[in-house]
């Protein structure tokens, strides 16, 4: 019995021995555990730092004053953009009605003659000059007559005035295909007030009648 006694005694020490040293371990081990865990969580929270709002730019009264000037600048430079295309568009506008003008003058001719007068070239030329810078205007170059003569003598005379216009216009490098030439005789009189020289010799002529081009 003493020694069953012994024995016992023993064997409690020995198991609080292994109580106490595990006892020790677990703790320890939580305590690793619970120090691995603080560590993970401080070094995700390095990772995901919220980035500091940007501090707010404040525009001074210089800035302003700036900015202000620069607008004026540019709303002066569109409006200075916009009167030179009023001004450019003017001037074509003038140009073509000048041109225009000065297609649709009229010239004369002598009493029964289909030759060009000094003043009749002065205005051929002009009309040369009109067709040499517009490639795309076509015309119709009318001749007349008085009454003077037989109608279809007049008729005979008108197609030859046209004629002679269409050659000095063709001599000078307009071409062919932007003319044409007709003649009316005596059926288009300008002049209708009187049979006097006056009258009579305003219905000697060639006329021009814009086809196309402006």
């Amino acid at each position: 019995m003493l020694r069953r006694g012994v024995a016992i005694r023993r064997l409690r020490s020995s198991c609080k021995r292994i109580f106490t040293v595990n006892g020790d371990m677990r703790s320890k081990t939580i305590l690793s555990i619970s120090l691995l865990s603080i560590a993970a969580l401080s070094s995700a929270c390095s990772r995901h730092k919220v980035a500091a709002a940007p501090t707010p730019t404040t525009t001074t009264s210089a800035d302003r004053a700036a900015i202000d000037a620069a607008n004026r600048e540019n709303a002066k430079l569109h409006s200075d953009a916009d009167d030179a295309k009023e001004r450019e568009a003017a001037t074509r506008s003038r140009s073509a009605a000048g041109d225009q003008a000065a297609m649709r003058e009229p010239i004369y001719f002598q009493f029964d003659r289909a030759d060009i007068s000094e003043e009749g070239t002065r205005s051929l030329d002009q009309k040369v000059d009109v067709l040499q810078r517009n490639a795309s205007v076509r015309v119709r170059i009318e001749g007349n007559a008085d009454d003077s003569g037989s109608d279809e003598y007049n008729l005979a005379l008108s197609e030859r005035r046209a004629a002679t216009v269409n050659r000095y216009f063709t001599d000078r490098g307009i071409d062919a295909s932007r003319l044409k030439i007709v003649g009316y005789g005596e059926e288009r009189p300008a002049c209708t007030t009187s049979r006097d020289e006056d009258c009579r010799s305003k219905n000697r002529r060639d006329e021009f009648v814009i086809l196309s081009g402006f």
